[in-house]
C-alpha cells in the first residue's frame, strides 16, 4: 500500500444534529483552494430541522472562509444493502483527485460512521486520518488509519527508533549491523508510506506506527 504523491485533500464528515464538530475539524485542518468537502448524512436526515440547520450552517461557513473549496452533501441509505452503500461511498471518494483524506467522524448515527469507516478501510494508496472529538470538546483523537494497514516489521521499528534519537544513516548502520546502503533502502521504503519525511525525520504517522507496534510486540 504505497502512498501516491501529494495531490489534494478530501475532507469527509458524518452529519448529525450539530455542526460544531465538523466546523472545528475544518478550521483545524486548514483546507486550501482545490480541496474538497464530502459530507455523508443518513437518507431523510436533511428533512429534519436540526440536521437541516446544521447542514446550512456548514454551507454558510464554508462559503465564507473556504469559497474555493467544493462542498457536497451525500445521503447514505442505511436501510438498503449495507455492502452496496459501502461500495457507493468508496466510489464517491475515489471520484476526487485526492490522496489525503481527513475524516471527521464525531457526529451522526453509529451505523453511518461504521459505513464510512468500512469504505475508508477498503481504500489503498491514500493517507487517511480519522478525527473524533470528545463530547465535551476538551480534546480529540487523531488516528492515521492507513498506518494500521502497514504490516509489522521489526527492522523498520528498530530503524525508526534510531531515527527518533537523531542518529544518521551511517550511525544506524553501525548499531544494527547492516550496510548503509541497506539502511538507506529501508528508509526510502518507509518514506513511501509516509513514516519518514524527506529529511529522515519520523513523521506523525511514523510515531503512531511505533507506538502501536511497540505495545503489541515488545
Amino acid at each position: 500500500m504505497i502512498l501516491n504523491e501529494n495531490l489534494r485533500k478530501l475532507f469527509i464528515a458524518t452529519l448529525g444534529f450539530d455542526e460544531k464538530f465538523i466546523i472545528r475539524s475544518l478550521i483545524r485542518n486548514g483546507l486550501s483552494n482545490g480541496d474538497s468537502i464530502l459530507i455523508f448524512a443518513p437518507k431523510g436526515y436533511l428533512q429534519d430541522d436540526k440536521s437541516s440547520k446544521a447542514a446550512e450552517a456548514i454551507k454558510e461557513i464554508v462559503t465564507k472562509i473556504l469559497p474555493n473549496v467544493e462542498l457536497r452533501i451525500e445521503e447514505y441509505d442505511l436501510r438498503e444493502d449495507f455492502a452496496r452503500e459501502i461500495h457507493r461511498a468508496r466510489s464517491l471518494i475515489q471520484n476526487y483527485e485526492s490522496n489525503e483524506v481527513i475524516a471527521c467522524l464525531s457526529g451522526g448515527m453509529r451505523a453511518l460512521i461504521l459505513g464510512v469507516i468500512s469504505a475508508l478501510m477498503t481504500l489503498d494508496g491514500y493517507r487517511i486520518v480519522i478525527e473524533i472529538e470528545f463530547e465535551n470538546l476538551e480534546n480529540y483523537l487523531r488516528i492515521p488509519l492507513h498506518t494500521l494497514k502497514i504490516p509489522y516489521n521489526n527492522r523498520w521499528l528498530t530503524i525508526l527508533e534510531h531515527l527518533e534519537s537523531g542518529k544518521s544513516i551511517r550511525a544506524i548502520s553501525k548499531d544494527v549491523g547492516l550496510s548503509a546502503a541497506t539502511i538507506s533502502r529501508i528508509v526510502n521504503e518507509m518514506k513511501s508510506y509516509k513514516l519518514v519525511d524527506e529529511e529522515n525525520q519520523v513523521t506523525e504517522d511514523g510515531f503512531f506506527y511505533m507506538k502501536i507496534y511497540k505495545k503489541l510486540f515488545r
